[in-house]
This record gives C-alpha cells, structure tokens and sequence, in this order.
C-alpha cells in the first residue's frame, strides 16, 4: 500500500466501495472528512490522501486489490506502434513541423529578457496571416502554448515529427458500438426485397430486438452510420437483394468493352424494335396509337442507316427497314445483331435448312451471319443508347406520352383539366400522321448524325466516319422480296389499284387474277408485282393521267403524253386482234365444236348444221341447288371485288362521299371501310368543309328515309 493517494489513483484501482468519477471520490473525501496534504504537480497542487488514516472499509478494499494483482503476473506493456494516418494528416503534421521550427528560430535569436516579446511578435506575424500565409490557410490561428506542446511532443519521441499528426478520434475510426446480434438483425430488415425505406428497416429491427429481449442503446444515426459503411463494401448483396438479378448485372456485375477499331462501317448492324413515346395515326384504323419504331443501326458509326414506322413490331416491318439500311449503306452487311424480341426470333429470320423447310431464311439468302443478343441485356445493344437520345424529338412532338408513368406529361394526369385544354387550343388535336412522323424522325437523324461524338468517334460526327466506309451501291430490284406485303390485289385492265393510284406495266397486260405486291411507305413510286407463289412478275409505275382537252387547252407535253397513251391503246388492240384470230382458229371453233355435238347438233362439210334427236337430260336436285348456291357465292365475290375496286379507283373525298351514302341506305359496310370513315374526318379535306359533309350527311339520311317510308 502507497502511503498517498490522489483520487484519480483511487479511481484507477477500480473498488467497488468507491463512485465511479474521480469528482465523485473527491466529493465524498469532503463528506467523511479524509486526511489529506497538497502535492505540487504539473498543471497546479493537488491533494494526496494518507492511507494509514483512511476509513477502514476503503483501506481494506485497497490490500484485497493489491493482493489479487501481486498474484498476476506482470507482462511488459507492447510498444505503441504509429497508426495509420491520411494524407492530410501528414500534410498538417509537417507544416506544424516547419511552423516550430520557424518558431524556435524566432526564440533562439532573441536577446536575454526579450523572449516573451519575441514570442507575442512571431504569434502575431502569423496569426495576421502575412508572415506563412501557406501555414495559416492550413493551420489557422495558434496560440502560444499549442507550439509549446508540439516542442514536447518531438522532444519526448525522439524527434519524430509525425507524432504532430491530429489523431484524435481515430482510434474509434472503423468501428461500431453495435454486437453482430443487432446488426445482423438490421440486415434481414435492410435486405428485404420489398426494399423498405432506411428509417422503416432500422425501426423494424428495434421492434424485433424489443420482443427478443436484445439490449438497444443505440440511436438511430449508429445504426444509419454502420448500414451505410456495410453497403459501401457490399454493394452487390445490397443491389441483388432489393433490386434483382437484372439491377445488380446493371449497376455491378463486371461489362465486356468492345474495341470498335477492329470493325469497318457496314461490318455489324444492330436493330431492335422502340415503342414510340408519342402518338401518331394508324392508316389502316384512324385511330392514334403508340407504333413500334424498327431501326438498323452501324455500330461503327452509330448512324441510323434504316427504319420502319409499324403499329407491332413483325417480320414485314423489319425486312423493310433492312432493305432501306443496306441501300443506304450501300453494301450487304457481314453480321445483323438482333434483340431477343418474338418478331426477331421468328424462323423467318433465323433460316433452315432449305431443301426440308422448302424456303431460305431471310439472312441466309443474303450471307448475313445473326448474332440475337441476351435476353433483358440492354447493355449488349448499342441501340439502346441511341434510342435515349431519340427521346430528345419524343419530347418536342404534341402527342408526348412521356418516357415512362413518372415522366408523362401534365395533360395526361388526373385532374389536369387546364392543361388538357391548354393542348387542344395549341395543337388543335392534330395527331401525327405516318408521312409527318417519318419526316420528323428523318430530320432528327439527321441532325443526330452530324453531331460530333464522344467515344471511339473521338469528336467525329457519325456522317464523317459513315461516308468513308459506304459501300460502291445495291440492286434495288435485287432486293424487292424484302419489301413489305400487303393484301393480295387482283389485276384489272389499267394494272394494280394501290392506295388509290393505278399502277401498271405491259407484263399485266391481258391479265385479271390475284397478286402479291411489294412496296416501301417512303417511296410509292414503284412497287413489285408477284405472283401468289413467289415468282417475280414485273416493276409496275404509277399511271400518268392525262389533260382532259389536251389537243385544245393542254401544252405541248400534255398532247406528246395523250398521243403516247393513244398509240399504245392502239397497239394493245392490234396485238389483241392478232392473237385473237390465232386464238379463234385453235382453241374457240373447236371447243364450239364439241359443245354443238353434245346438244345433238353436227356440221357437214359445207357449214350446214344437221339436227340429231335430243339427247335425255338427267337432272339431280341436290346438285343443281348446289351450283346454284356455288354460282350466287362467287357471282358475289365478284360483285364485292369488283365494288372494292371502284372504291380504290376513287380519291378520298369521293369515296367517303360514297360511303356516307351506302351508310344511309343501311348497307353493312366491311371494317376496311369502316375504318377509312373513322380516318377521313382527321384530314384537311374534311376540316376543312366539315359543313359540306354534314350537309351530305344530312341529305342522305333524309332521303332515303323518305324512301323506306313510301
């Protein structure tokens, strides 16, 4: 037993029969009155207890301590090793260095008895911030005492200037109060896949601690603290619990970088299918809709090279853009990479073998290989990224849908009657139609194309990178059968009725039985004609029309083109007369012939006709009310072709006239015209005499009407 004690020494005995603080055992010497005398020491007197005189119950607590550590032995205490500290850390460290030593240069210089002026002049040198201004913006004001300090500090590590370094707090850097109970706790609530707010998982697991009996002394900013520092180095648990397979390959799962430089313009063209964030008219319904975008893209340039406007994404809608892409590139592609989607996967695309299926794909026939990205991989797709910037013309367009629920526009919300109204009195209703929506997306890749890049184009526009590697050039003709089919059409004598126009060529000529069109929607000026089976027929042109006085009102072109049309009339009927008697001669009079003898009547060799007995007709009921019934279904087949045709021929204003009136009398008009009513009052030509039509409407209804009434 020491024969005085401070009460901080008490303290650090740790008795039982003492309080915990040293105030508290200094407050308690005071109320019992312990013996004490005052000690001098660094930082001011302090009072020493006498042991002998103690109250017994501390003296005998005091020998019972003492008697446990002598019988533990003592093992030397480990070397204090240098913790690791910032850069920071250190930067300050040696600036401090270089601030004492400044400072102990200032106070060796000074004479006998001047020290402490030279001290108060050096501090206030510095702490204006003119003296080391560097060691001031670091450091900031300093008193004098702080340097004295750091002088002890070098002195007693032997002048190791990194015991400067601020360490405080440090030792607790890395850790937290909270056992593995609690925070494993804390875990199954923060990973839930319902993905709960940090707040809501934080108080789940105090209420689950609660009913466990845990003990939780923590507040909820320990518990924020530690989950944030555990997410920081297990980012990928954090991600696939809450989010999901395909957010972690997203956000963590290591990526493949492709090297562009080892791929030419025109070597790898991407395509997928976008749904369009705005709305644009369906021809075929007359009602808007959201169309799939088909686009091909070159992923060495990143240009749009071809593109389909479609109300689905099928397989006719990607041959047409494929055939656009490779007459704009200009060459055939060495490999087309496809999404994953159900038109891209059809065998149509894919190919088989073609002696068992008995036709070739469509890639096969042109040496193209097909790459089919991974499913839900939008990072394997370079069209992706382009179609993010296509949102930039999604968002100028007034038919705006928004790229997603969170992004729709205020028209669209509930509630937002004002700002539907503002969007009816600025667009008036006009909805997009298919030849405005191609024409605002052509622009857009346009200007898209001729903009400079980043990335591998290192500054360059896609245009420049496009137009060194374009191919010499294709047969347009070559690559008819990727254009896009539409219902079969039946010849008549002026060729193919299409959207309208008339289209011919000689090849049609002398023919009236169904066919098979091609055309593309950018360019109606020629379509291809096949046959049902496949076989190609001809490139059939749009009719010219021709001046209705030509030879007295029309110029000099007008008469050149009605003498063209003349001449060739004129020889289609002398072709037709010639053919006609050769045909006469082999096929009319003997078949004639034989119909003569089947009704008893022969021919001498004069001409003369010689009448035979007539022949016992055997008639069969069933059978003739079954050619009957055969003759009235295809007598109206005919009439509803030939009706559906007369319709074609007519412009749009005529044929809805047309229309209106068949509506009146109560005829059962088939959907494809049903859905022209439904489209025509959407354009300019009715707006525009909207009280014309309704007039007609008006007249039509009355009078037949009247009709049904008498």
């Amino acid at each position: 037993m020491n024969a005085l004690y401070s009460a901080k020494e008490l303290l650090g005995l740790g008795l039982s029969t003492l309080p915990g603080t040293e105030r508290s055992i200094a407050r308690r010497a005071e109320q019992e009155n312990w013996s004490f005398s005052w000690q001098t020491v660094q930082g001011g007197p302090r009072k020493m207890y006498r042991a002998h005189i103690l109250p017994d119950y501390i003296r005998k607590a005091i020998l019972a301590r003492e008697e446990i550590d002598a019988l533990v032995p003592v093992s030397p205490q480990p070397l204090p090793q240098d913790e690791a500290v910032s850069e920071s850390q250190t930067q300050k460290a040696l600036l401090k260095a270089d601030l004492l030593r400044l400072y102990m240069q200032a106070m060796a210089i000074a004479p006998w008895g001047k020290k402490d002026q030279a001290r108060a002049d050096f501090l206030a040198a510095y702490n204006s911030g003119i003296a080391y201004p560097q060691i001031f913006a670091a450091l900031g004001e300093i008193n004098w005492k702080t340097i004295e300090g750091w002088k002890i500090r070098i002195k007693k590590s032997n002048g190791n200037t990194f015991q400067l370094a601020d360490r405080r707090g440090s030792c607790r850097k890395g850790k937290s109060g909270l056992n593995e109970t609690q925070t494993d706790i804390l875990l199954r609530c923060a990973l839930h896949p319902n993905k709960p707010r940090i707040a809501e998982a934080i108080r789940m697991a105090h209420s689950i601690m609660r009913t466990k009996g845990i003990s939780n002394g923590h507040s909820e900013a320990t518990y924020r603290r530690w989950l944030q520092d555990w997410t920081d180095r297990n980012y990928h648990i954090w991600v696939f619990n809450r989010e999901g397979a395909k957010a972690w390959n997203d956000k963590c799962a290591f990526y493949i970088e492709r090297d562009y430089n080892l791929i030419n313009v025109g070597d790898v063209v991407v395509a997928d299918g976008h749904t369009l964030n705005f709305e644009v008219i369906n021809p075929w319904t007359g009602k808007p809709k959201r169309m799939t975008l088909i686009c091909f893209l070159d992923m060495k340039s990143g240009i749009a090279l071809g593109w389909e406007i479609m109300p689905t994404e099928n397989t006719a809608a990607i041959s047409s853009a494929l055939r656009r892409a490779i007459l704009r590139l200009g060459k055939i592609p060495q490999v087309v990479y496809l999404d994953n989607g159900r038109a891209f996967k059809s065998r149509f695309f894919q190919g088989t073998n073609f002696e068992e299926a008995g036709f070739a794909g469509l890639y096969e026939r042109l040496d193209i290989k097909t790459i089919f990205a991974w499913p839900y991989h939008g990072q394997s797709k370079t069209v992706e990224r382009f179609f993010g910037s296509f949102a930039e013309l999604e968002r100028w367009c007034p038919t705006y849908t928004g790229t997603s629920i969170e992004h729709k526009p205020p028209r669209m919300m509930r509630g937002e009657r004002l700002h539907r109204k503002l969007h009816e009195k600025a667009t008036g209703g006009h909805v997009l139609t298919m030849e405005e929506a191609h024409r605002a997306i052509a622009v857009w890749f346009d200007a898209h194309a001729n903009r400079p890049q980043r990335g591998h184009l290192d500054g360059q526009t896609p245009m420049e990178l496009f137009l060194e590697g374009r191919g010499p050039g294709v047969d347009k003709a070559a690559l008819a059968y990727l254009m896009m089919s539409i219902e079969i059409k039946t010849i008549h004598r002026n060729g193919v009725t299409f959207q309208g126009q008339n289209y011919y060529a000689p090849a049609l000529y002398g023919r009236r039985h169904p066919v098979v069109i091609r055309y593309d929607l950018q360019d109606t000026s020629t379509i291809y004609v096949f046959e049902q089976d496949g076989t190609y027929l001809c490139e059939a042109n749009p009719v010219e029309k021709v001046h209705p006085a030509a030879t007295c009102l029309g110029t000099e072109e007008d008469k050149a083109k009605l003498l063209q049309h003349i001449e060739f009339k004129k020889g289609q009927e002398k072709e037709a007369s010639a053919t006609a008697r050769v045909f006469l001669e082999q096929e009319v009079l003997p078949e004639h012939q034989r119909q003569m003898a089947t009704i008893g009547v022969l021919t001498d060799d004069r001409g003369q006709a010689k009448q035979l007995p007539a022949p016992v007709i055997h008639l069969d009921a069933e059978k003739l009310a079954r050619e009957v019934a055969e003759n009235a279904r295809l007598q109206g087949e005919a009439d509803e072709r030939e009706f559906r045709e007369t319709l074609l021929a007519m412009d749009n204003s005529d044929r809805f006239e047309k229309l209106l009136e068949l509506e009146a009398q109560g005829v059962e008009l088939a959907e494809e015209w049903l859905g022209f009513m439904a489209f025509f009052p959407k354009t300019g030509d009715y707006t525009n005499h909207e009280e014309y039509w309704e007039s007609r409407r008006m007249a039509f209804t009355l009078m037949y009407r009247n009709q049904a009434s008498k």
